[in-house]
């Protein structure tokens, strides 16, 4: 009939349709353009018990939509399907055993039905009896037949035919030999002409069902049970041999009583072991290994974690890696200082690395993966400013075919509650960058379980390729000494580690994305751009404070200067000694500056060069300065001393060179370097003050007090008149 509906809806229900959403069953009266017309019956809410008359109304095509997304709704009765009463099983009910079953049947009543058209056998049982062997021999044909074809159907698939193999339907049923029997035949036959295929179904699904021990028995089990639970991790084995022994006791004890009661059956293995998961196995595991340890592994997740875009989840946690390395002073780190190579222990001996990483949960990509030296009591900084990095240019250096690009703003961190994590630095890291923290308590690892998935994935894809291999336990590890069988140095191991991220890792098919967590973070961004920051703000969160003394040519750090006009106004006019600096890894371009706790401002470096570069660029070009050839080390060192040599007899000839002084000569200029100087020493020698001509009179009065005489300019006193610029170039 033509739908008199305005917008195309979808119908799900029919006239005199029954269904069931929840616990409330209607039945749908009429269809109208506005919804259904539906009778629900009268129904009991099952959380506060409060009943509900029938009633009839309106339920809109939408919210049965709804409802059947959600799994709610429930087909009772359509009125045009087959009716199902309460003793029959649907089709979908079926287990694939039962059904492999039936066909076995079917081929061998179609085998009869066959014979019977042909006129090779007569519908009576007789008959069937004594033709038995006929009727075992073409049934079994047309099975073979019947498991052939199955096994050579195929099936198209994306435009590619596939080989498709039934394993159910080609493994043949085996049944016991009392189906070649001319009476089971018989009732084969005619359970298919009444009832159809679904006559050819037995009662396979109810084996196993009955109860072997009474109620008595299995309530003596169950409190020897009770009894035997507790944090000392038994194991069934010793649950059977206790529960074995109480029940010999016990029909022991019944067999000596002056009536003698019936004893108690003897369970096995398997009833107890099934018992055990039957009565409470949350109780079992709270008794063997703790409430905390069963929780951890038995709690539900439910609906887990939901992210929508690259960025808006990232776990970051720590793992000692089990695999001792060499830590010895190669190539990677000629460039540090030996500070820095005592802080990451760079001794020669073999030790377990930590390392501190950072996973994507929308995309299970790496943001951050590093080694942390233990010395460090914080190493989230570090691991933030690698997830806003771009990661391609360590890719490269260690020789990966491909990029690491993953890097942005993350909108919200989870890591555990450590001593590393909740320090006061951490906090003030993530209210000036607007990161959300998701502390989670420590010991919950299901919390974060990406980055515990992703470290034990390390464990089982990378580390177990090498040799000194750190065993969980005593026991697994034998006699295996884990330190002398180390052969990875630390910088190997850094660069297979960056290798298997990137080459590995990012590039295999994730099961829960449908594809690698490489193309799954190229779509990401496509559909939603990431945030960054800019320069000065990486500066101020993740930047290194040093002061650094300001002058004409403003200042240097680490081999570049930096000048600005600011730094000029400063010099000339605001007389600053020295500036505070930011200075940042990630952008040596420029820096930031501030005097006095003012605001800070950037100043770029002088040469362009360095113009959006890094510190791997800057160590690159260190490098290549420091490689000096021994051959212009020696073509310069006999330069100088060819010159010099060439000098002194070139001196010598024009009577340049003064001869040695002796002792006496010494002692001379001595005496005429300190003639004129003034001190309190000489002035006590001098005695009282005299008038140039006082010899020739009378001396002046007793009490008169004699003038000091003046101090001669640039005798001890030090000339201020110099100009101040010059002054300081001249220090």
């Amino acid at each position: 009939m033509a739908a008199p509906f305005k917008k195309k809806v979808k119908v799900l229900l029919e006239k005199d349709c029954e269904f069931q959403i929840g616990v409330r069953k209607g039945r749908v009266l009429e269809l109208r353009p506005e919804g259904y017309f539906v009778f629900w019956e009268e129904w009991t809410d099952p959380e506060v018990g409060e009943c509900h008359d029938s009633i009839a109304g309106i339920y809109s095509y939408d919210a049965v939509v709804t409802e059947n997304n959600q799994g709610t709704l429930k087909i009772l009765k359509r009125p045009l399907a087959k009716p199902f009463d309460a003793t029959t099983v649907r089709r979908s009910h079926r287990v694939q055993t039962e059904i492999a079953r039936q066909r076995f049947r079917k081929q061998f009543v179609l085998a009869i039905q066959n014979m019977l058209d042909r006129g090779q056998l007569e519908p009576v049982r007789d008959d069937f009896g004594d033709k038995i062997v006929s009727i075992v021999a073409n049934g079994s044909q047309r099975y073979r037949e019947y498991l052939a074809a199955q096994s050579m159907r195929t099936s198209k698939r994306g435009g590619t035919r596939v080989q498709k193999r039934r394993k159910e339907q080609e493994r043949a049923v085996e049944f016991h030999q009392g189906f070649k029997s001319g009476h089971t035949m018989w009732k084969w036959y005619w359970r298919w002409k009444i009832h159809g295929d679904d006559g050819l179904f037995d009662q396979y699904r109810n084996c196993g069902r009955y109860t072997r021990y009474d109620d008595e028995t299995s309530s003596f089990i169950e409190r020897q049970l009770n009894m035997l639970w507790d944090a000392e991790r038994p194991t069934v084995k010793s649950f059977v041999e206790s529960v074995q022994a109480a029940i010999d006791a016990e029909n022991d004890r019944r067999e000596r009583l002056p009536v003698p009661a019936p004893k108690l059956k003897r369970p096995g293995y398997d009833h107890l072991a099934g018992k055990i998961r039957e009565l409470a196995p949350i109780e079992h595991a709270i008794r063997r290994h703790g409430r905390d340890r069963a929780y951890k592994d038995l709690h539900t997740l439910g609906m887990g974690v939901e992210t929508s875009r690259a960025l808006e989840r990232v776990e970051v946690d720590e793992y000692t890696v089990d695999l001792f390395v060499l830590m010895r002073d190669t190539d990677l780190f000629d460039h540090l200082p030996a500070s820095i190579k005592q802080v990451i222990g760079l001794d020669g001996n073999a030790c377990r690395v930590t390392l501190s990483g950072a996973i994507d949960v929308h995309t299970r990509s790496f943001l951050a993966l590093q080694i942390v030296p233990q010395a460090t009591d914080s190493p989230l900084a570090q691991t933030l400013e690698m997830i806003y990095m771009d990661k391609s240019p360590i890719a490269d250096a260690v020789g990966a075919k491909f990029g690491w690009p993953m890097g942005g703003a993350p909108e919200a961190i989870v890591f555990d509650r450590g001593d590393k994590y909740i320090t006061d630095d951490a906090y003030d890291i993530l209210a000036d960058l607007g990161i959300t923290n998701l502390g989670a308590p420590a010991g919950k690892p299901w919390l974060k379980p990406y980055i515990e998935r992703v470290f034990r994935t390390i464990h089982k894809d990378l580390l177990l390729r090498f040799s000194g291999r750190a065993f969980s336990n005593v026991v697994e590890r034998g006699e295996n000494d884990a330190g002398a069988r180390a052969t990875l140095t630390l910088e190997a191991f850094l660069c297979w580690l960056v290798r298997w991220v990137v080459d590995a890792y990012h590039t295999k098919q994730h099961s829960a994305l449908g594809m690698s967590p490489a193309k799954a973070w190229e779509k990401a961004i496509r559909e939603c751009r990431l945030r960054s920051l800019t320069s000065e703000e990486m500066r101020e969160a993740f930047g290194v404070k040093v002061r650094r003394k300001l002058s004409r040519k403003g200042f240097r750090v680490r081999h570049i200067d930096y000048h600005s006009d600011r730094l000029m106004r400063k010099f000339l006019r605001e007389k600053v000694d020295q500036v505070e600096i930011l200075w940042w890894n990630g952008d040596i371009g420029g820096i930031s500056m501030r005097a006095d706790n003012g605001p800070w401002h950037t100043v770029p470096a002088c040469d362009p060069f360095w113009i959006g570069k890094t510190e791997v660029d800057l160590n690159a070009w260190l490098a290549e300065r420091d490689c000096e050839d021994d051959a212009e080390r020696a073509a310069r060192r006999d330069f100088t001393i060819a010159a010099n040599a060439e000098s002194y007899r070139l001196k010598r000839l024009a009577g340049l060179i003064s001869f040695p002084k002796t002792a006496e000569d010494l002692d001379t200029e001595t005496d005429r370097f300190m003639r004129h100087a003034d001190t309190a020493e000489r002035r006590h020698a001098a005695g009282p003050y005299r008038d140039l001509m006082g010899d020739l009179g009378a001396g002046p009065p007793e009490d008169t007090e004699m003038p000091l005489p003046r101090p001669i300019a640039g005798a001890g006193v030090e000339d201020d008149d110099r100009d101040p610029i010059e002054k300081d170039t001249m220090e």
